[in-house]
């Protein structure tokens, strides 16, 4: 979160002499970083990024806070001087009090103050007030919601204004909202409130919606002349939810969100009351109202010499480790080997161990002064991630040729079609934006489909991939995210995509298997029936290759054949890899000879290579297919397939002696096991 802070305003609670630059750099150092600074006239204002764990530096008195105990540590002259009237007793100061009825559900609200103010006066804010809400970028109003604005952003407290006379009875509910209920809100937007949203009501009407913004029909106008002024907590979780849901969020939902600390509304309310008095001459016509029946239970934590120089790798004094704390606020007692040191209320929710502790004093005594030295030891061995993989791939397939793409993982409904997934079966958006933007893809070819569609009046020759994950329904529970890579090549064949696949593989470190089946047709209604294969490793199915589906082609207006696979990384590296071994170089020529036999048409390549293999071990090292010959002379449902076999030995050029029985061997396999008719 960043706030813009006027160097003017940090000063009034900040009593310093250091420069602007000062400030800026030992922020910047020790605290929460400025990222820019602009002079505006004679100020100058400070650009500031808050980490979302210290809420209790959201505000200007949260930094000045924060500046201080820099400063201090460094031993500049510095005073933290904190606003007028946040520890003021809150008492009625009219005859007759104002009577205003509160119920909270005390789960939805842990803290919960009010107080009505009578004898308001609207009018325009003092230059004071409306030049440093217009500095911080906030719009001036009027004197009553600008001392709203005014003191969330210099005490961090978010709170609400509401014109007394407009909340019917004088009776204020806070709990969930129910379903169907709608507020229109001061922004002029009537708002349809999802079920269990955090609201206040009157005695019938919805008037607030909680944490986020007032509704119109309470909200001050040029007539009030009774307000209600309240400062409270949500929980952060139903806030969250909300501004998430509605798509819509505001300055007091940043801050609600985060959590507030409890202990500091009282102070917010008393500032905002004081204010009240000075600038809308109000006074106080009720009692206080303050709900609060779980109280926050400060804790003490112990941190041991040793570990404290252990962690910050010097020997820092126990005195010097207490000044710092108490600089900060915290409570401290010190002993010969340890210290107890209690957080202050604005940072019980964040400091709640001794590493917290040595966190708080590591920053203020300055990361850039302790010693920067290597760690010693064994370097940790990690095991490969599927990222460092992943890159790999994309480096093996941009040197085969392939560019990778990044398509939108949100796919319109007609697209969903296309892979025949019924909706119901499919990951569909709550709030979709459109009719483009419905369905998370369950499939990454269509994406790809849709990439050569619109690239394809450029280039003829496209070819494409993806790696990314997609998803399924899983139930009620979150979707089944598994990593696939999708390949889309443009104007080419079944035998094209094959051998990408294939050298894919290579790189997988897995074995390969294509299976020619109807079943992958059936399994993606994105290929072609006749052209699709199933794609095996280990024995089970990790993706489809094929042609693209006509009727997919003709939806996205693709010209030619489009080969594609689709393979499921998640699966794959599920798998075992199979491990590298180093073999020499033969330093000996081979015996190379050809070999020719008819089969049946129907006998795979893959088996006869497989059949030559086992039969010619040990000599046989390599064997290559020439040619492949079918005629109706050599038999009807016949094919002339001829082999190239490769002969070779470690210890010398094999021989004739040798060659003859591994031949044989090779020969008599194909005529048992395939029926092979050896041609001579």
């Amino acid at each position: 979160m960043n706030l813009l802070i006027p160097l003017s305003w940090l000063r009034d609670y900040l009593k310093t002499d250091v420069t602007a630059k000062t400030i800026r750099e030992q922020l910047s150092l020790c605290g929460p970083s400025v990222e820019r600074e602009e002079k505006r006239g004679e100020d100058t204002i400070f650009d500031i990024e808050v980490t979302t764990n210290r809420p209790d530096a959201f505000s200007i008195y949260g930094i000045a806070r924060e500046a201080n105990a820099i400063l201090d540590w460094q031993k500049a002259k510095t005073i933290l001087v904190p606003p007028s009237g946040i520890h003021e007793t809150i008492t009625p100061q009219t005859k007759q009090l104002l009577n205003l009825e509160i119920k909270i559900d005390t789960k939805l609200c842990p803290r919960f103050t009010a107080v009505v103010l009578d004898n308001i006066k609207i009018a325009p804010s003092p230059a004071l007030l409306k030049n440093r809400l217009e500095a911080c970028g906030i719009r001036s109003i009027n004197n009553i919601v600008d001392i709203s604005n005014y003191a969330m952003l210099e005490l961090g407290n978010p709170m609400h204004m509401f014109d007394y006379d407009k909340i019917h009875e004088a009776k204020m509910t806070l709990r969930e909202s129910r379903k169907g209920e709608s507020l229109h809100t001061l922004d002029g937007i009537n708002r349809k409130l999802p079920e269990g949203t955090i609201v206040i009501e009157d005695a019938d009407r919805l008037i607030d919606l909680c944490g986020i913004m007032g509704g119109e029909n309470s909200a001050v106008s040029s007539r009030t002349k009774r307000i209600i002024v309240f400062v409270q907590a949500y929980d952060p979780v139903k806030i969250r939810k909300t501004t998430q849901t509605l798509a819509f969020r505001t300055d007091a939902a940043s801050r609600f969100e985060k959590g507030i600390d409890l202990d500091s509304i009282p102070e917010a309310l008393s500032r905002a009351v004081n204010l009240c008095k000075k600038y809308a001459g109000a006074k106080v016509a009720s009692e206080l109202i303050d709900i609060y029946p779980n109280k926050q239970k400060n804790i003490s934590i112990e941190l041991s010499d040793s570990k404290l120089s252990n962690y910050l790798g010097i020997d820092l004094k126990l005195t010097d480790a207490a000044r710092i704390l108490k600089s900060l606020g915290f409570s401290v007692k010190t002993g010969n080997q340890e210290l107890v040191a209690t957080p202050p209320h604005w940072r019980a929710a964040d400091v709640i161990d001794e590493e917290d502790l040595i966190e708080e004093i590591a920053r203020i005594y300055g990361y850039h002064n302790l010693p920067s030295e290597l760690p010693v030891g064994q370097i940790p061995q990690e095991d490969e991630t599927d990222l460092s993989r992943v890159i790999k791939l994309k480096t093996a397939l941009k040197y085969l040729g392939l560019t990778e793409t990044m398509a939108y993982s949100i796919i319109p409904a007609d697209w969903l079609k296309l892979t025949e997934i019924k909706p119901q079966d499919s990951v569909e958006l709550a709030n979709p934006l459109s009719s483009d933007w419905q369905f998370m893809r369950p499939s990454l070819l269509v994406s790809l489909a849709d990439v050569i569609a619109k690239n394809q009046n450029m280039r003829t020759n496209i070819k494409i991939f993806e790696i990314a994950k997609t998803y399924s329904k899983n139930g009620n529970e979150l979707p089944i995210q598994e990593l696939k890579i999708g390949i889309v090549l443009q104007n080419s064949n079944f035998e094209q995509i094959k051998g990408i696949v294939e050298n894919l593989f290579e790189v997988l470190a897995r074995p390969l298997v294509v299976i020619a089946r109807s079943e992958a047709a059936r399994q993606s209604s994105l290929l072609e029936p006749s052209l699709s294969a199933i794609v095996n490793s280990h024995n089970k199915e990790v993706g489809t290759i094929g042609i693209l589906n006509h009727k997919v082609a003709q939806y996205f207006g693709i010209d030619g054949q489009t080969a594609v696979a689709e393979l499921n990384l998640s699966t794959v590296y599920q798998l075992p890899a199979t491990s590298n071994s180093y073999h020499p170089i033969p330093k000996f020529p081979p015996i190379i000879e050809d070999v020719s036999a008819i089969f049946a048409k129907e006998t795979p390549v893959a088996e006869i290579i497989k059949t030559v293999s086992e039969a010619g071990k040990p000599l046989v090292k390599n064997i290559e297919i020439l040619d492949i010959y079918v005629d109706p002379k050599i038999g009807k449902d016949k094919k002339s397939v001829t082999l190239r076999l490769y002969y070779q030995k470690t210890d010398g050029t094999p021989t004739e002696e040798d060659v003859k029985p591994i031949r044989e061997s090779v020969l008599s396999a194909l005529e048992k096991s395939l029926s092979a008719q050896i041609r001579k």
